[in-house]
């Protein structure tokens, strides 16, 4: 079931890139719009069969992929990511509604929309460290192009930006979840494994403190954010939506599940030097919007 919602936004968007030409915009537009509310209502559908009460993962799906890197396709839900996920498959349909009718190269544009979603799906759905490391990069490819292809006038320079603080938040990313497999002696990037594993004290320091910077680059926290002003001004107002709405809360998501998660002893050693990092973070924001003019 889960499988569904990772794959059909790829197909919609392969067939939407093999439209012929004479195909309008508006019908494309309308093409993405059928393929997201079909996802949309897939949710749904899980949605109702959803055990809200049951604190484990639920509609566990589980292939061998590569095992020779502990990498496997597992995917599963639980209260953390199902709402995020609805979420994301709810936004990925405004964002489609309100793009132009009449944009330019459509079907280049609404495929990227869906691969997006894909992206950030595969994520939150995501059972397997290097699985979510990933999809976890897959949405940033869509993002930097529909940035850098459709957004305003310094649009490059605003998509690579984004593009650079991104791929050194996944470095970072990848680095911790490599060193927490091979320091432990694990040979599977498997999460559940992975959450009594036992490390000393100093090393999960600096693994999480590699999880605190690549995530805190996604949510963004001070002084981490550059990217964004950047990223929100440029792009056009769907993918901004997309953007706020989704991309941010990732990072939200990474910290609880990756960070809380993998190193409850570390997180409650940093606990208060990260409130005081949060607070920072909002009366920056404060400050920041205050001092708008315009």
């Amino acid at each position: 079931m889960l499988s569904a919602l990772v794959w059909i936004p790829v197909v919609g968007a392969f067939l939407i890139g093999i439209l012929p030409e004479s195909v309008s915009a508006s019908r494309i537009r309308q093409i993405a719009i059928a393929v997201s509310v079909v996802v949309f209502a897939w949710t749904i559908a899980i949605a109702s069969q959803f055990d809200a009460v049951s604190i484990g993962v639920q509609f566990v799906e589980d292939l061998p992929w590569l095992d020779s890197l502990g990498l496997t396709y597992r995917l599963g839900i639980d209260g953390l990511s199902f709402p995020l996920l609805v979420l994301g498959n709810f936004l990925t349909i405004i964002a489609i509604y309100c793009s132009d009718s009449e944009i330019d190269r459509p079907r280049f544009y609404y495929a990227l929309i869906l691969l997006l979603n894909t992206g950030i799906a595969g994520a939150f759905l995501a059972q397997n460290l290097l699985l979510f490391f990933l999809f976890y990069e897959v949405e940033l490819i869509p993002l930097y192009l529909l940035i850098g292809i459709w957004g305003g006038a310094k649009r490059g320079y605003a998509a690579t930006k984004f593009l650079i603080y991104t791929a050194l938040s996944g470095v970072l990313i990848l680095a911790s979840f490599l060193g927490l497999t091979w320091l432990g002696g694990s040979h599977s990037f498997e999460y559940d494994p992975l959450l009594s594993q036992a490390l000393p004290m100093a090393t999960q320091l600096v693994l999480l403190g590699a999880v605190l910077i690549g995530f805190g680059i996604k949510i963004p926290l001070f002084p981490l954010h550059t990217w964004l002003p950047d990223a929100h001004v440029e792009a056009s107002t769907p993918i901004s939506v997309l953007l706020a709405g989704v991309l941010l809360k990732l990072g939200t998501y990474g910290l609880l599940r990756f960070g809380l998660g993998l190193f409850p002893e570390a997180w409650a050693v940093l606990a208060p030097w990260l409130a005081g990092w949060a607070v920072v973070s909002v009366l920056f924001g404060a400050f920041c919007a205050i001092a708008q003019t315009t």
